[in-house]
């Protein structure tokens, strides 16, 4: 218990500095679209802000460092790489539950004090969504998207600067593909019709089947990154 106790506090104090500075530049811009809101109130216009895509991004972009910043320092402390990755996994749905929640409640807040409209993924499948039904998507999808950064760290880790970017590479052919082949109808129909409950449950499914294909990945990983 004590390892991982300390196993969180050391990745959470690896990122302390970034997630602060997010915070308060995220925060910053909502006080500044407050300010905004009222002038445009006055002049009848409506204003929109949209605040869980940056941290979905946020959330993957730190991920897609973990490897880099903490694996070798957990190695050299007499961790194996499953308890590596099982403290990570902990630490993910930590990251995942209180992004969610502070999600969640800074959109209550600016709903209660302002007319401004917010954009969140649950409008597709919701009009009036609860902060319970929101904090659960928000945080499905942070860990989804944390899980996403990890494994595009673990394929630069493996295979290098060169396969890294091969892969991005085959990513970017998806949608073009599916644009090519006017798959995108089928899925927006898909996921028009589709409850919010079976989509949070595919995604968690995926994220921790993702997860355990990224942990047999690690397992026989070099202290050092490929090159």
């Amino acid at each position: 218990m004590n390892t991982v106790k300390g196993s969180l506090y050391v990745l959470f104090q690896s990122y302390k500095k970034q997630i602060i500075t997010f915070w308060c530049i995220l925060f910053s811009i909502v006080l500044f679209s407050l300010f905004i809101d009222t002038f445009f109130e006055l002049h009848n216009y409506s204003f929109s802000i949209m605040i869980s895509i940056p941290v979905y991004i946020f959330s993957s972009v730190m991920a897609a460092k973990l490897l880099n910043k903490t694996l070798s320092y957990f190695l050299r402390l007499g961790l194996c790489r499953l308890q590596f990755m099982f403290n990570v996994g902990l630490f993910f749905i930590c990251w995942s539950l209180v992004g969610a929640f502070i999600i969640g409640c800074t959109q209550k807040i600016i709903t209660f004090v302002s007319n401004i409209f917010i954009i969140h993924p649950i409008l597709f499948f919701n009009n009036s969504p609860s902060f319970l039904q929101t904090m659960a998507l928000d945080t499905v999808l942070l860990l989804f998207f944390l899980t996403a950064g990890l494994l595009l760290n673990v394929v630069f880790y493996r295979l290098g600067t060169v396969g890294g970017y091969s892969f991005i590479g085959l990513l970017v052919l998806i949608p073009i593909v599916t644009i090519i082949f006017k798959l995108y109808s089928s899925l927006f129909d898909l996921l028009s019709n589709i409850s919010t409950f079976t989509l949070l449950s595919s995604l968690l499914i995926f994220s921790v089947l993702l997860y355990s294909i990224i942990t047999m990945a690690i397992r026989n990983a070099s202290v050092n990154p490929a090159a």
